[in-house]
């Protein structure tokens, strides 16, 4: 039993079958994102294969308990192969197979027999030579027979299936080593907890923390600049981390980051002080990408950057309300802000800070805005060419209502050309798997969004309202001597347009058309609706400046284009989603370096394996090994010549070999002597037995 055992775990097809399957993992670890968000997969595969991938451990191949077992049964098979077969073949290396009989050797495929009046001494110095010229080593061994001589050359190919097979031992050992196995072990074994709450490194209890002597993890960690850390989080699984003790204190002095003239990033570099656990020295080093620093074992590289906590200062708009005023505010990336709005109580959870920010801006395709979708259209710019440009700063945030509903924001500091115009963007979606869609606030002349807010104040007030319907009816009069509006029914016309677009937007008056409009007359009443709003907002916006002692602004291509963005502006405002609208005025920013940290004792072993699977592939491929045979029998003053060769692989150039080989002992000989076949005689039986 113990012997069918060996020889199965030492068996070629076992082995086949282990690297296929390995091979098959890891192709799917290659294709399939490791260790994303669950949610992630349930975008890309749909929640039922998800949870089906889930199970079999396809989103986190590497480091399932199954792999590993295949892949130490791999180790297993692969040692037992080389144990069972490598004495042997070290052997066959050294040895050089003297055949005592010259029957044997008319049994190979490629023989060949003559007959030489020459002495046994001349036909042996001179074949010895030949053989010795065609690099083979040669061994001749005489006896009453005759002469016996073996030749062989490429015996190192053998040294190519060492090898190979050592290189699989050995990728195999320093996966292992760089695997999960030290930290699954300290849970599983030790009594190591991982932690699902989202705590303080600092609140993390003893037994989620790892000993500083783990194997080998993998993690990442952001400082902010002045920050200190000797721990890093490892992910355990999709809901669960660990902290890692380090060796080490490591301290971030200065965070650097140079740009293009894009905005994209060129080079960032982490200026770091490190003091040693133990002993308390301490050095500095400058970590940048590819040049990262090493130290006991553990190496950190430059993963990129992030907010480390920046202050900001912000202006925050009301959306609803006859106040045009924002409040000015102060926060802190990362800490939550409360805020009051209409006695509703709301909480900002602060996300990202950029201060440079690379987007696509490229020029809109100009479709005319269809007024029955405007939020839509709002909220799509669309784009034919990429063109990178830096836009400037970007706050991201979440905005959470007393009953813990959220919306996402995504909010530019500084206007943005889009379209020809210079708008203030504001992405916003309820679903963080969704892309955001944009609201446009157009800037006004001093680039500010101060107008828009006090056009859209002033739609809120109803003194303000019925004051620019009345200018604005007494200069249609002056202007439009066949107006068919006649007396009160203008002022009517117009306020009732007016109340329906403060209550809805375009939306509520593209309803109300909708149902007092008949259908053939629907386009032409609403493009006068639509050019009665966009005068009488023009009269309310001139009216809110005069009521905050600014100048009236003059009507030109710049100004319509403005109030044309304004109109659909305030229409998505309605469906924005936040009853303030938040601008970052200003920021002090605080920089903070994400450092990735590894510990791989295998990476070494797994390098070496690769080069001797390199080198045995090529010891195997090009190192043909061949041996040959040559039999010398007196028979009277006649000697009989018996040539014979083999090889392991009967390739073109092997068969070339061969004709060359027999060209150089017996110039004389015809092809076809060289090549024929043996039958054996009754006396080869006899001398084969004897």
């Amino acid at each position: 039993m113990r012997a069918r055992l060996w020889d199965f775990l030492g068996s070629m097809r076992l082995a086949i079958s282990l690297l296929s399957i390995l091979a098959i993992a890891s192709a799917i670890g290659t294709l399939v994102k490791q260790n994303e968000p669950m949610v992630n997969y349930i975008t890309q595969f749909g929640l039922f294969w998800a949870q089906w991938f889930a199970m079999l451990g396809i989103f986190d191949v590497y480091n399932q308990a199954w792999f590993l077992i295949i892949l130490v049964f791999l180790l297993i098979s692969t040692s037992v192969c080389l144990i069972r077969n490598t004495p042997k073949m070290l052997q066959d290396m050294r040895t050089f197979k003297h055949h005592t009989r010259t029957n044997s050797l008319r049994h190979l495929p490629e023989h060949s027999d003559w007959t030489s009046n020459e002495s046994l001494d001349v036909l042996t110095q001179r074949n010895v030579r030949a053989l010795q010229k065609h690099g083979y080593q040669v061994r001749a061994q005489e006896n009453e027979a005759g002469v016996y001589i073996a030749a062989k050359r490429g015996r190192f190919n053998r040294i190519g299936y060492i090898l190979t097979h050592l290189a699989i031992i050995v990728i195999c050992i320093g996966g292992l080593m760089d695997s999960e196995l030290s930290i699954r072990a300290q849970v599983h074994l030790f009594g190591k907890q991982p932690q699902a709450n989202a705590l303080s490194f600092a609140q993390v209890p003893t037994d989620g923390v790892l000993s500083t002597h783990t194997l080998s993890y993998r993690g990442d960690v952001k400082i902010p600049e002045g920050a200190v850390t000797d721990v890093v989080s490892l992910a355990y699984d999709q809901d669960h981390y660990l902290l890692q003790d380090l060796p080490f204190v490591l301290r971030l002095n200065k965070f650097m980051v140079d740009y293009y003239s894009t905005g994209m990033p060129k080079r960032f570099a982490s200026e770091v002080t490190v003091q040693d656990k133990s002993t308390g020295e301490s050095f500095n080093q400058t970590i940048e990408v590819n040049h990262p620093l090493r130290y006991k074992g553990v190496a950190v590289y430059q993963a990129g950057f992030d907010d480390g906590g920046s202050r900001l200062q912000l202006a925050v708009y009301p959306l609803s309300g006859t106040v045009a005023q924002p409040a000015n505010i102060d926060a802190t990336m990362y800490k939550n802000q409360p805020i009051s709005f209409a006695g509703e109580p709301y909480t900002i959870e602060w996300r990202q800070f950029k201060p440079i920010n690379v987007e696509n801006l490229a020029e809109a395709s100009g479709a005319p805005i269809d007024t029955t979708s405007a939020f839509a259209h709002a909220m799509s710019p669309a784009s034919k060419v990429k063109t990178l440009k830096n836009v400037g700063p970007v706050i991201q945030f979440v905005l959470l209502d007393k009953a813990g509903q959220a919306t996402e924001f995504r909010n530019y500091m500084v206007p943005v050309t889009l379209d020809g115009a210079s708008v203030f963007l504001s992405g916003v979606r309820t679903d963080p798997n969704k892309d955001f869609l944009y609201l446009r606030i157009p800037a006004d002349a001093e680039q500010s969004m101060g107008d828009f807010m006090r056009l859209r104040a002033a739609l809120a007030n109803t003194d303000m309202r019925t004051k620019a319907i009345q200018l604005y009816a007494k200069r249609m009069r002056e202007t439009q001597q066949n107006n068919p509006l006649k007396g009160d029914e203008l002022e009517k016309s117009l306020t009732e347009i007016l109340n329906l677009f403060a209550q809805g937007g375009l939306q509520t008056v593209g309803e109300s058309l909708q149902t007092k409009v008949p259908a053939d007359q629907r386009d032409a009443v609403a493009q006068t609706v639509t050019r009665l709003l966009e005068g009488s907002l023009w009269e309310l916006l001139q009216t809110a400046r005069q009521a905050d002692g600014l100048p009236v602004l003059v009507d030109n291509p710049d100004t319509g284009k403005f109030m044309r963005l304004a109109v659909v502006g305030l229409s998505d405002a309605f469906a924005y989603g936040s009853p303030v609208f938040v601008q970052l005025k200003g920021f002090d920013q605080v920089q903070a370096s994400v450092l990735q940290m590894t510990r791989s004792p295998g990476q070494f072993w797994v390098y070496s394996g690769s080069l001797m699977l390199v080198l045995g592939t090529l010891a195997m491929t090009f190192i043909r090994e061949r041996r040959v045979w040559l039999h010398i029998k007196p028979n009277g003053a006649v000697q009989h010549l018996t040539l014979a060769m083999s090889s392991t692989r009967r390739t073109f150039d092997y068969q070339h070999a061969w004709k060359t080989l027999c060209h150089a002992i017996n110039p004389n000989m015809k092809h076809s002597e060289r090549t024929s076949e043996y039958m054996p005689t009754k006396g080869d039986h006899e001398d084969d037995h004897a």
